[in-house]
């Protein structure tokens, strides 16, 4: 699990509401939309479209929506959160989840169903490290998993020892938890990069 920042993510009421009612109606696929706000304080949310080819289990949030970020910011705001829903598992973030933290600025919320009568809402900072590392070799020396077609993972969590393959390297000094996620396409080239994990305490409202 990741250890929980000082500082609570504040989260308006009726944003809260528009996300859980969002992830009910996509269920079962994961939806997703962007947060207007400023640091760790929301404002508003805003529905996007999941484009995602597979969405039972991943998201891509659409263009349209992304380019909102740049009305925030000429109203001296900003796009302080993306959201999405895990249908079925729990509001943690996954390996796909880590592979597609290409905001490391903003806050990610994710709405767990897991429960239906007792839908989850809790909120992440998901940091990249395109550290040098060698990935194509790390994906057979890890105990790694292939999360979806082409796309493997290694999770390092707290209280487990740093395996061998990554002891003096670039990734011995990441804050734990974190993710090792690479693509391999099939000509054989690797796309590598590290993720930590940081968990805000997320604090309703209005």
């Amino acid at each position: 699990m990741a250890l929980l920042q000082d500082q609570p993510v504040k989260l308006p009421a009726a944003a809260q509401a528009l996300i859980i009612a969002h992830a009910r109606e996509g269920k079962p696929e994961e939806i997703c939309g962007i947060l207007r706000g400023k640091g760790l304080e929301a404002y508003e949310a805003l529905r996007g479209r999941n484009i995602a080819q597979e969405r039972i289990e991943n998201y891509e949030v659409d263009p349209q929506t992304l380019l909102r970020q740049f009305d925030f910011e000429d109203q001296g705001e900003e796009m302080m959160g993306i959201y999405h829903s895990h249908p079925v598992s729990v509001a943690y973030p996954s390996a796909t989840d880590a592979w597609n933290a290409h905001y490391p600025d903003s806050i990610y919320f994710i709405c767990s169903l897991e429960h239906d009568d007792a839908p989850v809402i809790r909120a992440f900072r998901m940091t990249p490290h395109f550290l040098d590392l060698d990935y194509a070799s790390l994906r057979t020396e890890l105990n790694s998993y292939e999360t979806r077609p082409g796309l493997w993972a290694y999770y390092q969590g707290h209280h487990v020892p740093l395996p061998a393959p990554l002891a003096n390297t670039p990734a011995a000094e990441l804050t734990v938890p974190f993710y090792i996620v690479l693509t391999l396409d099939p000509d054989g080239d690797v796309d590598g990069r590290a993720v930590t994990l940081a968990e805000y305490v997320v604090e309703v409202v209005g």
